[in-house]
């Protein structure tokens, strides 16, 4: 047994008091002299190689405590080497050592973005040279009749800066030339460190597509974050050791969604490749960007993720229907390359459509002692349907706006749909299609039994609630949020919905507006007739 100095024998546990620094320089010089004593011996000997004296030195310094202590301590470890072991995946949190890269999001009426990440430069410099409340304004320049918000800085700090010209007219009067900005753009203060990929499922070019793009990640220095179903493939084992939520009521066959052996990976994937535990992780504080690759409903699913605050999503088609995903699959390299690639110091602005999203909230009623019950938060991307299920009888439903009551729905139900969700399901039931930019909320009846209750829009400010009344003559009534999360209210429950605080930020390939409307054309084949005759 290889005896340790003297300088760090100590009691009972004798590498107690190191720092990790400590214990690794112990570790070099216990390895650099077992090496030099090794080759001294061996020197009158030819059977032994380098790499069996490099092996047998290496087994002697991980024995010694300096080793034994770096190697239970993780947080002495680099996170890039460590793997996550079966009891970890059931003990805990699995990405509580990756922290997100900040970033700034901002918006205004701009042709050019790199204008405004000048500006914005300017303005951070401007306040760090200036005192707390200085009227200096950091956009008396050339480019100074540039009206500039930053929605979200760093921790959330919220700033707004205006011209001379713009402050004089506000003073005079309001004028509001509109309640929305044209562009939002975001861009990350550093590269982004983690990535989750989410595929559309049974599809072997998706497959495909997937394997490349995970390894090409996880190529640049990125942690590959994977669900937990994907994940369990990876590592070569048959069954999950926890079972996620499924995406569609129907089993996959299996064959069409294993990777098999890692065919088409980097060595070591599997063992950099990262997961989640459900319930445990926050995936808002540990991942960086989302990479969808299928259809709407790829992001669909992706957005039902994140309870909470969501970010960045890059959305590649591979799926039939694309109103959602403006990248086509084959362009992955050239869109990822500037955000994510190991050469790029600086992540250059990208432009951002803020999607809104719901948040609704069930209550119950209890019959006994006629009290609402905890509500239930749910999040939704397109749409809450309200629907009568599988009972023979009309619903009815009563209507509430901002507590104010309506109306009183009779029919097959009603959908409250987002404007992203207006060219889903509202769309085919008759509602209007609305720009995703457009702060609204679309009430869609569902083959109503009157033929006067149109398609209404409310303003993002509403609070829209739907309760069952203790008169119906159904029993139960069905809530489906966004096709895949049902609820079955009763007599006296009701729902509440309103704009949630946290959008889909989806990054745009040419911008928000120019992105629906090819989509709407493509997709819907929208207005496509031949074109009239000249004489």
């Amino acid at each position: 047994m290889v005896s340790l100095p003297p300088e760090i024998v100590r009691n009972h546990h004798p590498t107690d008091s190191l720092s990790p620094k400590q214990c690794w320089r112990e570790v070099l010089v216990q390895s650099n002299k077992e090496m030099i004593q090794e080759m001294l011996a061996s020197a009158s000997f030819s059977t032994r190689s380098i790499d069996d004296i490099a092996l047998a030195v290496a087994e002697k310094v991980l024995s010694t405590g300096p080793a034994a202590q770096l190697l239970e301590d993780a947080s002495a470890l680099s996170p890039m080497v460590k793997r996550v072991s079966t009891e970890t995946a059931e003990r805990g949190p699995q990405l509580s050592d990756i922290q997100v890269a900040q970033w700034d999001i901002w918006s205004g009426k701009v042709d050019d973005a790199h204008k405004v990440d000048r500006l914005l430069e300017q303005k951070r410099n401007c306040s760090k040279s200036s005192p707390h409340g200085s009227s200096v304004d950091p956009f008396a320049s050339p480019e100074g009749n540039v009206s500039l918000v930053l929605v979200e800085e760093g921790e959330s700090d919220h700033h707004s800066c205006t011209s001379e010209e713009e402050r004089n007219r506000m003073q005079a009067g309001l004028e509001l030339r509109t309640t929305t900005q044209q562009y939002t753009w975001m861009r990350w203060k550093e590269k982004p460190k983690s990535v989750l990929l989410v595929a559309k499922q049974g599809d072997m070019e998706v497959t495909r597509r997937l394997r490349d793009i995970a390894s090409w990640i996880d190529s640049q220095g990125c942690f590959v974050i994977l669900e937990p179903e994907l994940w369990t493939e990876v590592q070569g084992k048959i069954e999950p050791e926890f079972s996620p939520p499924k995406r569609n009521s129907k089993e996959m066959p299996s064959n069409k969604w294993r990777w098999g052996d890692s065919q088409g990976l980097v060595p070591g994937f599997a063992e950099r490749a990262r997961t989640w535990t459900p319930g445990k992780d926050k995936l808002e504080e540990c991942i960086d960007l989302v990479v969808c690759i299928g259809g709407d409903g790829t992001l669909c699913w992706a957005s039902g993720l994140f309870s909470g605050a969501m970010p960045p999503v890059i959305a590649f088609a591979g799926g039939s229907l694309g109103f959602l995903t403006p990248f086509p699959i084959s362009d992955w390299l050239k869109v990822l390359m500037p955000v994510l690639g190991s050469k790029c110091e600086v992540v250059p602005p990208l432009q951002v459509a803020c999607r809104m999203r719901f948040q609704m909230r069930l209550t119950r009623y209890d019959e006994e002692s006629r009290e609402n019950l905890q509500p239930i938060p749910v999040q939704a991307m397109n749409e809450v349907l309200v629907h009568r299920g599988s009972s023979p009888h009309l619903v009815k439903l009563e209507v509430y706006v901002n507590d104010k009551h309506v109306t009183m729905v009779q029919g097959d139900g009603l959908i409250i749909a987002t404007p992203t969700g207006s060219t889903a399901y509202s769309l085919a039931a008759g509602g209007s299609m609305m720009h995703p930019a457009v702060p609204g909320i679309i009430l869609t009846p569902v083959c109503p039994h009157s033929l006067s209750f149109r398609p209404v829009v409310l303003p993002d400010s509403a609070v829209v609630k739907v309760q069952v009344p203790l008169s119906s003559r159904s029993q139960k009534v069905m809530v489906a949020v966004d096709g895949k999360d049902r609820i079955e209210l009763k007599r006296g429950d009701f729902i509440e919905v309103e704009v949630s605080q946290y959008p889909i930020p989806t990054v745009c390939k040419s911008s928000v507006t120019a992105d629906w409307f090819r989509s709407v054309n493509e997709a819907l084949q929208w207005n496509l007739r031949l074109e009239q005759k000249n004489h």
